[in-house]
């Protein structure tokens, strides 16, 4: 991994509220041209196909209730993101239109089939050309990453009270990454309330990259611009 082709990473691909959705191959289109990396979320249809949605529910998105793990490919192309014409992508069609253009973060969501994606997303990036890392919420997927794929830069992905970690316990756990003795991540991709420059240089000592998200005004990126390797934005006003 080259760390300056990931300094600015575009969360979701650059998007925006009208007419470019989140995780759309034309908000990654839209990174790729300015030469931000992309920071994507993949999780695994009920037929076994890779896309990429944020969300474990479809209604935010497309305004259809459901798991999206409970969909097949078919169905889920029929559906359209944040009422545009702009349809839930496949990883394939992501690694087709980047084409190893600019950095690729991929997270991957929280799955029992973690196992099945990881094998299959594995076999996909062995052929792309492209840089890119994977980081996850689940040290389940950064420990496979380990023992299964260490060429592969892994990501732990963390906070001290994130939304997306469920449990007390598992939050205090995940918030303070003891985990990582076991994980060995290459870098960590922290909440950006919590990094200051004690905890970069702790970061630092263990040899890991520092990752902060999401940074959505200039603000925010003053506050940690000299604390971290990696910035995940939103806004393209923001990083400018």
């Amino acid at each position: 991994m080259n760390i300056e082709n990931f300094r600015y990473v575009a969360h979701r691909g650059l998007c925006n509220k009208t007419d470019i959705p989140e995780n759309s191959i034309k908000a990654f289109e839209a990174a790729a041209e300015k030469g931000y990396a992309i920071e994507l979320d993949l999780n695994l249809t009920k037929d076994g196909y890779i896309v990429v949605f944020h969300d474990d529910n479809l209604k935010r998105v497309t305004g259809i209730k459901g798991d999206i793990t409970t969909f097949e490919l078919k169905e889920l192309k029929q559906l359209k993101l944040l009422g545009t014409e702009n349809k839930i992508p496949t990883f394939e069609d992501v690694l087709m239109c980047i084409n190893g253009r600019v950095g690729l973060m991929i997270e991957i969501k929280k799955t029992p089939r973690y196992k099945e994606l990881m094998e299959k997303l594995v076999k996909m990036l062995d052929k792309y050309e492209g840089d890119y890392v994977i980081k996850s919420f689940d040290p389940r997927v950064v420990y496979w990453l380990k023992k299964n794929a260490p060429h592969i830069v892994r990501g732990q992905l963390s906070g001290k009270n994130v939304k997306e970690i469920k449990g007390r316990i598992m939050k205090i756990l995940l918030g303070n990454m003891v985990f990582n003795v076991f994980t060995k991540p290459n870098f960590i991709s922290y909440q950006y309330l919590d990094v200051d420059e004690k905890f970069y240089n702790k970061q630092k000592k263990k040899n890991r990259y520092v990752a902060v998200w999401t940074i959505r005004n200039k603000e925010e990126l003053e506050k940690v611009k000299n604390s971290c390797d990696m910035i995940i934005f939103e806004n393209e006003e923001t990083v400018k």
